[in-house]
């Protein structure tokens, strides 16, 4: 009977596992455990905070000036669209205003002090609405020719200074101090020939003269 049983065998000795121990996970100052996440950054120093706070603070000053700069163009770009369509405008009525200079040299010549006081009145008070606009004419007699205010038709001998204006032959303005419309004028180009020969003489013997005490 013994033979017919298997032989009794030991059970294996299971092999012993390590028991592993819980770490706690480590936290930031401030930071409660559920807060923590893997791999998040350190807690910035005072010297990294600080610069920080300048870059930034830099930045808004740097759009603030940009942004005032371009409200600064902006309202000169309107003013100046406003001014020239403002100085279309009053070109065309240029033709009534010199109507009214016409007028006002034709009333003084009328007998009636009444009535010329009267529409000189008038007159005068027309004018003056164009001019408090910003309409004013030009000085032109006895100015230095100036290429962005005149044109020049003729050149004449005088004795002015050569490209002195001599004479105004068609009358310019100037619209809140920008050029509206054109002088054509007529400029000195100096003595006559004559008149340059006959003065060289006279200063050949200053000359001399100067020399003479010179030598003395």
């Amino acid at each position: 009977m013994d033979k017919d049983k298997p032989p009794h065998t030991e059970p294996s000795a299971k092999p012993e596992v390590p028991e592993k121990k819980h770490e706690k996970p480590q936290t930031q100052v401030g930071e409660s455990p559920s807060e923590q996440k893997p791999g998040a950054p350190s807690e910035m120093t005072q010297a990294e905070i600080e610069q920080a706070f300048s870059e930034l603070t830099e930045r808004l000053l740097r759009l603030t000036a940009e942004f005032d700069n371009y409200k600064k163009r902006t309202a000169k770009e309107k003013e100046a669209l406003a001014a020239q369509s403002e100085g279309r405008m009053m070109v065309r009525f240029l033709p009534i205003y010199e109507e009214i200079g016409f007028a006002e040299q034709g009333v003084a010549k009328i007998a009636d002090k009444h009535v010329r006081d009267g529409a000189l009145l008038v007159l005068g008070k027309l004018r003056k609405g164009f001019e408090s606009e910003g309409l004013q004419p030009m000085k032109l007699e006895g100015e230095k020719y100036d290429p962005f205010r005149h044109e020049v038709a003729l050149r004449e001998e005088s004795g002015a200074p050569e490209g002195t204006i001599v004479r105004v032959i068609k009358q310019g303005y100037l619209y809140k101090g920008a050029v509206l419309q054109h002088a054509i004028v007529s400029v000195s180009s100096g003595k006559k020939k004559d008149e340059k020969e006959a003065e060289k003489p006279g200063e050949k013997q200053e000359a001399i003269k100067g020399n003479k005490e010179v030598g003395e």
